[in-house]
């Protein structure tokens, strides 16, 4: 296992690139499509970190840290409502006041969200767990997350009409945790 992370910093690394998404979100203008391309990437990265704790994190949290059933219930709340903000805005179209209402809003809830993961819950996981109990369970997030590609559709526009008229059915919140909950049982 050597060179390997653990948990913790498995589940740091996303928030570190979540927050680099969202920094090259805000260097857009607010009416450049592109914008909506790196909010699809900004989903697929939280839905895969989401799957990832409420598979492997919360369960072992709950068993093992004191009032852990409690933080992970709340982690499972938050997921719940960003999910449904990402769903909105998957629905919303890149330049509108909607759009923006939204885009903004997720960042602040997701920003807010690791904060509390940071000064909470990853302290209360590394004392409750030893080093290399961390180490398998980070080596079981990375596994579940290289599941699903980290674009939503590598080939294809990531503009809407095009992207909704070629690919229709469920939004990308529900096929990456489709594809993660699948698999992440294997590990």
């Amino acid at each position: 296992m050597a060179g390997e992370t653990d948990a913790i910093r498995e589940l740091s690394d996303d928030h570190r690139h979540v927050e680099d998404i969202f920094r090259q979100i805000e260097a857009l203008p607010e009416a450049d499509h592109i914008c909506k391309i790196y909010t699809d990437r900004a989903t697929i990265e939280l839905v895969r970190h989401f799957v990832s704790e409420e598979e492997f994190v919360y369960p072992v949290l709950s068993d093992r840290v004191e009032d852990g059933a409690g933080l992970a219930k709340k982690g499972m709340e938050d997921h719940g409502r960003l999910e449904q903000l990402m769903r909105d805005l998957e629905d919303a179209e890149a330049g509108t006041v909607t759009f923006a209402r939204l885009v903004d809003e997720l960042l602040r809830e997701v920003r807010r969200q690791t904060r509390e993961e940071q000064e909470l819950l990853f302290p209360r996981l590394k004392d409750a767990l030893p080093p290399p109990a961390l180490t398998d369970l980070g080596s079981r997030i990375r596994r579940v997350k290289s599941i699903v590609p980290t674009r939503p559709y590598p080939a294809a526009p990531g503009v809407p009409p095009t992207n909704k008229l070629l690919f229709p059915g469920p939004g990308l919140v529900d096929r990456v945790r489709a594809v993660l909950s699948g698999w992440s049982h294997a590990f």
